[in-house]
């Protein structure tokens, strides 16, 4: 291995080649220690590899060293600005390429040398060398060593935090934090007996193989100092580290791997499946449709529709589903709910998806669904989410292309293919065929939009929208790609994420962050290294407005109608959603689309079939024509079920929405309200006319249920992010709030003007006096939990 050993700063070599890691701005502005020349960080880590803090090329480093004046053989002291741990990164980078010179880590760091001793901002003369490089040095483990090493008696160490050990690790790796190296008074080295009693602890003795990683091989270099320095000779590193380790567990992550072991085990209950799992089983379990409820021992799960459309078959089996299965354990009172005591709920993905699921019942859930062609591969955790489009392809007056193919096309192509189910984050895609642009590919990972390039029809593509704390509308990438072309476009992406996404900074790692930090000219670039296409620039956009909704009678382009009924936040009965498969039936043509606004419709009713239709008794509940807030009210699960979540939304936002609609007279036909139980967006609050975001506030009383509001959100040609007005508004406040700031509007609102334009018109802070009268303090926030 190479050898780095601690040098005090007492004991500097006058003949060796001093080097300062810090930014160059520290180095010329703050000092450095004389003769001292600067190599910053970032120069010796690779940022186009494959995992965060690679190796730089061989090339690129022997330039750098060479412009430095430093030789293969000169001995180098390095130092930076944090313990050592960044100068640490670039000598094990020397060893790694063979340096033939002797390395050593200033024992501290700058501030320990300037201290006491002479600084300068004057540059040293220095005469520029041939650096060469041959090859890596044997110090670098790549992943089969790794893998050995993880089977063998060699010792796998992860040097970072012990919470961050928690999160994710190399199975059997021992945790050893770097910092218990560093003395945390003096910022240096500790003692050979302090650190050698840390190592006995961990049976870490000099005769062991061993493996040291990280995340960034910042942290494991400091560690490879220390071990170099006491004598170990067998020490390498792993370069790829945690990232590296991670993305390639996909035989791990396989669906239907992970489906049969959860029908061999599931009448052991979950326990027994968690088991069988291993390690990371809950993330598995969502991979196919089961997240655990916060009621322990149920499951909530979830189906895959692509672009929302079922046939009547399909329907009645999902129907079955919740009326035999998703039902409420003995000890519920169902007189409680306002949604009887099996239920299934419409998603915003026009997913389906069931409560209250036992783990023993989930194989006779899939021998009910499999026949039916309902998957529930890849519905959640890090894969392709359910694909959106249009829930009128292929009927719509207005479409330019039929989506359905596209939609079904890319779902194949991702179903079951274990490659892509273990992405950094999660990856949505929406299609769109019409001019109204209806599936939302403004706040998809990816969007496709109807275009036309000379004679040809295609789609537009944008990438990087998004929703949650940091919303972004998707940027235009200039491509058009034609339909046949979609799918090599989304493998393309997925490649590049896995290759550039993090993943362990969930917090930053959805793809919009990946579209932010390189712009669109360079997303676009990289893409198209991993795409088969040739990209054209876009063509001409087809897009002519945003559909809100299609609730109510609309023609198609075959001269019958398709009828859209509102199904108030999105939750049906399981009979009631059997009794609609047998509507399309008699009225349509077997189908049953679902839609983004957790609305539903029935295609192909002919002009004679309407009368007949709406008579029906089941569509005074789920009605084609509902008062404006029951036909625009979306919701998320809320923290009936969900872990995030502040505040109950779906029971209050159904109540709620009927009440407006006997309350307030507006002439709008659509009030969009849009209820989420926390920040992560699932009821997307930033897209419609009022958004709500639960919240809780502190009072005398105690902790009390709130919300925040937000109006004058839309998608459009020109779309719009919702403006938060006012925060943490008692939850028992809301509907008065709601029913003043429409009013407001009513009254004060220019002929023709909608909701929405209003909200942009008036000014924030007469919006916020209506909605929080000077009575309503909007109170402190509470961290976390709620008074539901």
């Amino acid at each position: 291995m190479g050898t780095i050993e601690f040098r005090s700063p007492d004991r500097l070599d006058a003949d060796a080649a001093v080097v300062d890691v810090r930014e160059a701005s520290a180095y010329e502005t703050l000092g450095h220690i004389p003769g001292a020349v600067n190599i910053p960080t970032d120069r010796f880590r690779d940022p186009t590899g494959l995992a965060t803090g690679m190796l730089p090329e061989a090339d690129a480093l022997a330039e750098w060293l060479g412009e430095a004046g430093i030789a293969p053989d000169d001995d180098v002291i390095a130092y930076d600005d944090d313990r050592g741990v960044y100068a640490a990164r670039f000598l094990i980078t020397l060893a790694a390429y063979g340096h033939d010179g002797d390395l050593s880590l200033l024992d501290g760091d700058y501030s320990t040398w300037e201290r006491d001793r002479q600084v300068t901002t004057d540059e040293p003369n220095v005469d520029s060398v041939t650096y060469e490089i041959d090859a890596l040095g044997d110090v670098v483990a790549e992943r089969a060593a790794v893998e050995a090493a993880v089977e063998s008696e060699a010792a796998v160490v992860d040097t970072r935090t012990e919470p961050e050990y928690e999160q994710a690790h190399v199975p059997g790796a021992i945790q050893l934090d770097w910092e218990r190296f560093v003395d945390s008074e003096t910022g240096r080295r500790r003692s050979d007996a302090e650190i050698n009693a840390i190592l006995e602890e961990q049976d870490l003795t000099p005769d062991r193989s061993i493996v040291l990683y990280c995340n960034t091989a910042r942290r494991l270099s400091y560690v490879y100092a220390v071990l170099s320095d006491l004598g170990y000779e067998d020490v390498r590193f792993y370069e790829g580290s945690l990232e590296d380790w991670l993305r390639t567990r996909t035989d791990d992550w396989d669906p239907a791997t992970i489906k049969r072991r959860v029908r061999e085990h599931a009448s052991e209950g979950p326990a027994a499946v968690k088991a069988a799992l291993g390690e990371d089983a809950a993330a598995k379990l969502k991979l196919v449709g089961l997240y655990e409820q916060k009621q322990g021992g149920y499951f909530m799960f979830r189906t895959k529709i692509p672009g929302g459309a079922l046939d009547s078959e399909a329907a009645r089996a999902l129907g079955t589903v919740a009326e035999e299965y998703a039902t409420l354990p003995a000890d519920r009172d169902p007189e409680r709910s306002p949604f009887g005591d099996s239920y299934l709920d419409v998603t915003t993905r026009q997913d389906i998806q069931f409560h209250w699921i036992r783990m023993e019942d989930v194989p006779e859930i899939w021998d009910l669904l499999d026949p039916a062609g309902v998957s529930t591969f890849q519905t959640g955790g890090n894969s392709v989410r359910n694909v959106v489009s249009c829930p009128a392809a292929g009927v719509a007056a207005d479409e330019v292309l039929d989506t359905r193919p596209v939609a079904e096309a890319i779902t194949e192509a991702f179903l079951a293919d274990h490659r892509y189910a273990n992405l950094p984050r999660k990856l949505k895609v929406s299609v769109n065929g019409c001019r109204g642009a209806c599936a939302q590919p403004e706040i998809n990972d990816l969007g496709f939009t109807p275009a036309r390039k000379g004679d040809r029809l295609g789609f537009n593509v944008a990438a990087g929208g998004g929703l949650s704390d940091s919303p972004r509308i998707g940027s235009d990438l200039d491509v058009f790609v034609e339909p046949d072309q979609v799918v090599e476009v989304v493998r393309a992406t997925a490649d590049l994420f896995v290759e550039h996404g993090s993943y362990l900074d969930t917090a930053v790692n959805r793809l919009r962050f990946l579209v932010e930090e390189w712009g669109a000219e360079q997303f676009r670039a990289e893409l198209q290294r991993f795409a088969p296409v040739e990209f054209e620039s876009a063509g001409e956009n087809l897009v002519e407005h945003h559909h809100p909704d299609h609730v109510g009678v609309h023609d198609q382009a075959d001269g019958a109608n398709y009828v859209g009924l509102s199904i108030p936040v999105g939750r049906i009965d399981g009979e009631d959603f059997q009794a609609i498969a047998d509507l399309t039936e008699t009225y349509g043509s077997g189908e049953v689309r679902l839609t983004t606004q957790q609305n539903l419709l029935v295609p192909d009713v002919a002009d004679e079939e309407l009368a007949d239709l709406h008579a029906e008794p089941l569509l005074a509940e789920y009605s084609p024509d509902p008062g404006p807030f029951t036909r625009g009210v979306v919701t998320c699960t809320g923290r009936e079920f969900c872990n995030y979540a502040l505040v109950e939304t779906k029971a209050r936002a159904k109540r709620w929405a009927a009440e407006l609609d006997e309350r307030v007279d507006t002439d709008q036909d659509r009030i969009g309200l849009r209820f989420s139980g926390c920040t992560a967006s699932c009821a997307q609050p930033q897209i419609d006319d009022i958004g709500l975001r639960g919240d809780t506030r502190q009072t005398e009383q105690g902790v009390q249920s709130a919300a925040d509001v937000a109006l004058g959100g839309k998608l459009d040609v020109e779309p719009e992010f919702a403006t938060w007005i006012a925060p943490r508004v008692p939850i028992e406040e809301i509907p008065g709030a709601i029913e003043r700031i429409v009013e407001t509007f009513e009254r004060e609102g220019a002929d023709d003007e909608r909701f929405q334009e209003f909200c942009r018109r008036v000014p924030d802070e007469r919006l916020a006096e209506v909605l929080r009268p000077a009575e309503i303090d909007p109170a402190p926030a509470v961290q976390s939990g709620g008074s539901d």
